[in-house]
């Protein structure tokens, strides 16, 4: 027969090693990509990356379509569609329509300053968009960095940046991993390229410790104005445990718009609210 004390302190220590072994192991989690490329496949990979760049610099300036979007995290849960449009380098305008096509939501923004019409509750919002974030706890990972990259599927690099290649663990592609600086903040983030399909796959962001920041990943990429397009894009590994859906459709090139025309103007008899 077994003693409960001896029973009770067997468990208490099976529990506690079973919960320590988890622990290990999840700070130990493998990493999608596997040993350094030798240098011919290197270059091979770094010459495609280069030729891509050059691709994209030939790409419409300005695209626009509708957008379907899916945000939840441990404080809130949304979905919300429209229309959006983005202009390089870094204008972006979304506008989120009621099931009838009237628009509630009016966002534009040059990933700096904001400006925010809301015509449910008839109040008009601009200023610091790192502010609004940081009041609306939205990841910081998601007010840097950019925007043009993140929802295009395209890749900025310089060839100096890259501090190695290497293979996928399950074969889809390379891994490329550049490391910047920008404002005084280091990143390291590493693509996920298809060579053979001549995209991006996934895209992650860590910091100078290596704690991952973001993740993006492209899926269902098609042809809008003789460049690819990803009309799907999930982005995972944010603060507060957010995910970001976003499903895009009916994306074209849109016309050249003057900056001045993302400007917003407060309604009449709305509420002002400046954000410093």
């Amino acid at each position: 027969m077994i003693h409960s004390r001896n029973f009770w302190k067997s468990s208490h220590n099976l529990t506690f090693s079973l919960f320590l072994f988890c622990l290990i192991c999840s700070g130990c989690a493998r990493t999608p990509w596997t040993a350094p490329l030798d240098e011919r496949q290197a270059d091979s990979i770094v010459q495609f990356l280069q030729s891509d760049n050059l691709r994209a610099e030939s790409c419409p300036e300005s695209i626009d379509g509708d957008i379907s979007l899916s945000y939840r995290n441990v404080f809130d849960r949304k979905n919300m569609a429209g229309y959006f449009q983005i202009i390089s380098p870094s204008f972006i305008k979304l506008v989120v329509s009621n099931p009838f096509g009237q628009p509630i939501l009016i966002f534009t923004s040059d990933q700096k300053s904001f400006q925010l019409i809301n015509t449910m509750r008839r109040v008009y919002t601009a200023g610091s968009l790192y502010s609004y974030g940081l009041q609306n706890d939205i990841p910081l990972a998601l007010l840097k960095g950019n925007w043009q990259d993140w929802i295009r599927g395209t890749i900025s690099v310089k060839p100096s940046a890259i501090t190695s290649v290497r293979g996928d663990a399950e074969n889809r592609g390379s891994w490329i991993t550049v490391e910047s600086e920008a404002e005084g903040n280091f990143l390291r983030t590493h693509l996920l390229i298809d060579p053979e399909e001549g995209v991006l796959l996934s895209r992650i962001i860590e910091d100078d410790k290596g704690n991952r920041l973001s993740e993006f990943t492209y899926n269902d990429w098609k042809s809008v104005g003789g460049c690819r397009q990803p009309y799907r894009i999930r982005v995972t590994g944010l603060e507060y445990h957010t995910e970001i859906t976003i499903k895009l459709s009916d994306v074209l090139v849109a016309e050249k718009v003057a900056e001045n025309e993302f400007l917003l103007t407060a309604p009449a008899n709305y509420l002002q609210q400046i954000i410093p």
